[in-house]
């Protein structure tokens, strides 16, 4: 028996490789591809975060050169950033002195050079001009989401009448305290054009707040890793390339160890992810799996279905 394969739009890292390290090497992309697949991953999206537009622009192109036919399919990239918000919180570890407004030069750049392969940009609606540019990088073939954001509900609306269709990790890279309402999670929530992208590792969100997005986004809803390079390490204190020191818990919890209630990104696959939902019962297997497969397939506008995988990838999880 086969089921349509998990498909990932925010691939940070795994297994000790970094997408977004200085000493990236072609093959370790490889690696990458092939240990994704054999997790049940066909298809994802390395994501680069906020850096310098050089780093970005030399990533982009080892990323790119990747052989994948051995494991899963890259569909193209994910920039989240760094035309975020440079509010503490809701850069989460993102560095500071990277982070600036959106420059749609930058992007068509970064777009040409990658042959139109970049697939989806996160980045904040609270910088001056956001709309325009919303409509710019539409126009180049990328998919816009709001994430990392302190933007108000105005702004959020403006970005998504200009073409925004996806809040990134919605509930996530946001400071720990706001504004009872109006904030940025409710006038997200309530934009009903907009998808949601969610971290279901059971951290990052607690469980009341995850069964209230999917409850209200319905099938505008899905799930994405946000895997690091610690995905699939043992526990211990680390040392990250984005946001310093880091620890990782037996349980699989990734935080900034200078304050432990701001996550660094995630240290599960989809699959385990999915495994820990399932488990927990947040979702029943159905569900889970819809949210990991065709919905993110779904929302990038890809035709049929994605690869089929045999079931023995599920053994671990039913």
């Amino acid at each position: 028996m086969k089921v349509s394969g998990l498909v990932d739009l925010q691939v940070n890292g795994f297994a000790g490789i970094d997408f977004n390290s200085l000493t990236l090497q072609t093959e370790e992309v490889e690696e990458v591809c092939r240990l994704l697949y054999a997790e049940g991953v066909v298809a994802f999206l390395p994501t680069l975060v906020t850096n310098d537009f050089e780093v970005i622009e030399s990533l982009a192109r080892t990323i790119l050169a990747a052989n994948n036919s051995s494991g899963a399919t890259i569909l193209g990239l994910h920039l989240e950033g760094p035309f975020i918000s440079p509010v503490a919180g809701a850069r989460g570890a993102h560095e500071l002195q990277w982070i600036c407004a959106p420059d749609i030069d930058r992007i068509r750049h970064i777009q040409n050079i990658s042959q139109n392969k970049i697939k989806l940009l996160t980045f904040s609606p609270e910088w001056q001009g956001s709309a325009k540019f919303v409509e710019e990088v539409c126009g180049l073939g990328i998919r816009v989401a709001i994430g990392h954001t302190m933007a108000t509900q105005k702004e959020i609306t403006q970005a998504t009448d200009a073409g925004a269709t996806l809040s990134t990790h919605l509930g996530n890279g946001i400071p720990e305290r706001l504004a009872r309402h109006p904030n940025p999670i409710w006038a997200q929530l309530a934009e009903d054009r907009l998808w949601v992208s969610l971290i279901g590792d059971g951290f990052h969100l607690s469980r009341d707040i995850f069964q209230t997005i999917i409850n209200v986004k319905r099938e505008k809803a899905f799930l994405v890793s946000d895997s690091t390079m610690f995905a699939g390490m043992k526990p211990d204190c680390y040392r990250s390339l984005i946001g310093g020191d880091v620890i990782l818990t037996a349980e699989g919890r990734l935080s900034m160890a200078e304050n432990e209630n701001l996550m660094a990104g995630s240290a599960m696959s989809l699959r385990r992810m999915i495994e820990s939902l399932v488990r927990n019962g947040w979702l029943n297997f159905e569900e889970a799996w819809e949210l990991g497969s065709v919905r993110p397939w779904r929302y990038l506008g890809e035709s049929g279905l994605p690869e089929l995988v045999d079931i023995a990838v599920l053994k671990y999880i039913k």
